[in-house]
């Protein structure tokens, strides 16, 4: 799977890869258009018709293409290296190695011809990773954060619950943070650079600049107010762009701020929004400025599920019986399809074998060393995703209706 390049918006070769797959094991399958020449990758594998139906999922982008000149090492390209049992290469970790977990596990039950009560699904999904069209940047390429997804569970797919087979190194992951992108705007004067000190000029980055001392204190209280399952939310200024470095000889009339703006179960995007746009009020009365602008262009809403859910069960039940302990749940950071399908009436688990460095990098980052897995712990991903299964799919679902999350 690493050896077969996916970048968002070039993911049609994964998908055919997966849907031959699923085929050979004798699955129903099929590819599932979302935009031209990129589909999702979807099987079935039909029960009796009264049990639990289960859907395994993840997405077939990867983070990066692996031709940026600013990624280096085996960890950041679309051809796997094995060594001492791991495997680097972009997608390892996020996420062709729960991916292949979760498929294997399928082909298994297939392949010794067990009927389930339950129907079991797998869905390969595009666009997942955490990219969205604005501005000039436009195309299938920045179509991302959740498009395969919401595409799938509104088109026919769905189920009881759902498995993620994210990153998570193995732990259950029952929340997941919610996340919010939005642009701030501040306007200077159309003037020429030379006449810079004459009265009435105003510079919109050096303005945005004084802005961002405001922001600063914002963001430090909006931190520490927010807390759940022992993670903060956090914001992160990750972009600014202001004036035109083709012609300096004019003044910045305008520049933007972008922020990335992570929230935890039992907050809102209008919340947010109402909390931050105080602090601009406040910045433009001290300022005599007008009021700077906010432009929204992502959000997803906070996930969680409930304990008692029997996917939570049923789950915890087979990494205990496999690994010998059941660990306590975790909250996920990074943005995850889970939101969408438990907003869907799909209560969706996060469990899958990535996440755990390489004990050489113990305390770097993978976006800083390169993607990879441990072997082992894919393995045990399979083995996890096959007891469950058949725990789960084989208990008789009630007629009413399961509460969602």
């Amino acid at each position: 799977m690493v050896d077969i390049p996916s970048p968002t918006g070039g993911e049609i070769d994964m998908a055919r890869y997966v849907v031959d797959r699923l085929a050979r094991a004798g699955i129903d399958s099929e590819l599932q258009l979302v935009d031209e020449g990129r589909p999702n990758a979807v099987g079935h594998l039909s029960g009796s018709g009264d049990g639990f139906n289960l859907l395994f999922t993840g997405h077939m982008d990867t983070s990066y293409s692996g031709t940026e000149d600013y990624l280096t090492g085996d960890g950041f390209k679309a051809k796997a290296v094995e060594r001492d049992g791991w495997i680097w290469g972009l997608g390892s970790m996020n996420m062709k190695s729960g991916l292949a977990g979760a498929l294997v596990a399928v082909e298994a039950i297939a392949r010794a011809g067990i009927r389930l009560k339950g129907d079991i699904s797998f869905a390969g999904v595009v666009g997942e990773i955490e990219k969205a069209p604005i501005e000039e940047f436009q195309g299938v390429e920045y179509s991302g954060y959740g498009a395969g997804s919401k595409h799938l569970v509104t088109h026919g797919v769905t189920a009881d619950f759902a498995i993620l087979a994210e990153p998570t190194g193995l732990r259950i992951c029952t929340a997941n943070m919610g996340y919010i992108w939005l642009r701030i705007s501040v306007s200077g004067t159309v003037a020429h650079s030379a006449f810079r000190r004459q009265s009435g000029h105003i510079n919109a980055i050096q303005l945005m600049t004084d802005l961002q001392a405001d922001l600063a204190d914002w963001i430090e209280n909006y931190e520490a107010s927010h807390q759940f399952m022992g993670e903060r939310a956090n914001v992160t200024i990750a972009a600014i762009r202001g004036g035109d470095p083709w012609r300096l000889a004019r003044n910045p009339y305008d520049c933007h701020l972008y922020l990335d703006i992570r929230t935890v179960p039992g907050q809102s995007t209008e919340a947010v929004k109402r909390d931050l746009k105080r602090c601009l009020q406040r910045f433009a009365t001290r300022t005599g400025t007008p009021e700077p602008k906010i432009s929204v262009y992502v959000t997803d809403p906070p996930m969680l599920i409930s304990e008692d859910l029997p996917v939570v069960g049923a789950l915890a039940h087979a990494q205990k019986a496999i690994m010998g302990d059941r660990p306590p749940s975790i909250i996920r950071r990074p943005g995850a399809d889970g939101t969408h399908f438990t907003r869907y009436d799909v209560p969706c688990a996060v469990f899958g074998p990535a996440g755990r460095m390489h004990p050489d990098y113990a305390g770097q980052t993978m976006h800083a060393v390169g993607e990879h897995v441990s072997l082992d712990d894919v393995l045990t991903s399979a083995q996890v995703y096959l007891a469950m299964a058949l725990h789960l799919c084989d208990q008789t679902a009630p007629d009413s209706d399961l509460g969602g999350s």
